[in-house]
């Protein structure tokens, strides 16, 4: 009897403890927080695989663009490249047809006023060969003659110094219709021959009627040549 007592005193000693309202609390608090941890650990480590796989996406993404970045920047730079010699190279033709034109325009500048003095030049020259050879020295006309000599030496100077000069000795050369003008015609075995003996050609110069002259490039004056008759 004292033995089934004491138990049953235990029993209902030890039921309140496991089976009473703080234990059922504390256990359904503990299952939760076990559950709300397991819940947030699960969702949390899914973000953070995939924003490893993004990144891990970008970084392929930009290693593998780089290449073109670096092609589309190199294409960049040639075609600025060309671009800035193209427009380089237009600027120098610029500067050289401006310069040529220039020029160009000084020669024309002179150009009438020079053909007025060549009839001076070819007074004083008509002068000069008309004088007998020799001249006394001491006389006038050695006097005179030497002065129109000077005057016409700087004429010439004058003349060159601006690139103005004499068509060189025309007398044995071809006929040419953008540097000389015929005003006779000889026929071929009536025309003199040559001082070596030789035969004249068609279309050779056998005399000088006005000389010729040239500024730089050009014609300033074409000359007046007689010319064996061309067939």
């Amino acid at each position: 009897m004292l033995a089934r007592s004491a138990a049953s005193s235990l029993r209902a000693a030890v039921r309140p403890a496991v089976a009473g309202p703080s234990f059922r609390v504390a256990a359904v608090r503990m299952y939760s927080a076990e559950a709300q941890a397991e819940g947030e650990a699960k969702p949390e480590d899914e973000s953070t695989k995939k924003i490893a796989e993004l990144e891990a996406k970008i970084s392929e993404m930009t290693v593998s663009r780089a290449p073109l970045r670096f092609a589309i920047l190199c294409l960049f730079t040639n075609t600025a490249q060309k671009e800035i010699q193209y427009m380089r190279a237009d600027y120098q033709t610029l500067s050289r047809r401006s310069a040529e034109e220039k020029a160009k325009a000084g020669d024309f500048a002179i150009a009438s006023f020079a053909r007025a003095l060549l009839s001076t030049s070819d007074v004083l020259g008509t002068a000069l060969k008309h004088v007998p050879q020799p001249i006394e020295k001491g006389t006038p006309l050695h006097d005179l003659f030497g002065g129109v000599e000077l005057t016409r030496k700087a004429l010439m100077k004058t003349f060159e110094h601006h690139g103005i000069k004499p068509m060189e000795e025309l007398v044995g050369s071809q006929f040419d219709p953008n540097l000389h003008e015929a005003t006779f015609q000889v026929p071929a075995p009536v025309a003199p021959r040559r001082a070596d003996g030789g035969e004249r050609v068609a279309g050779e110069i056998i005399e000088v009627a006005k000389e010729g002259w040239m500024i730089k490039t050009r014609v300033l004056r074409p000359a007046q040549v007689g010319v064996v008759q061309i067939e």
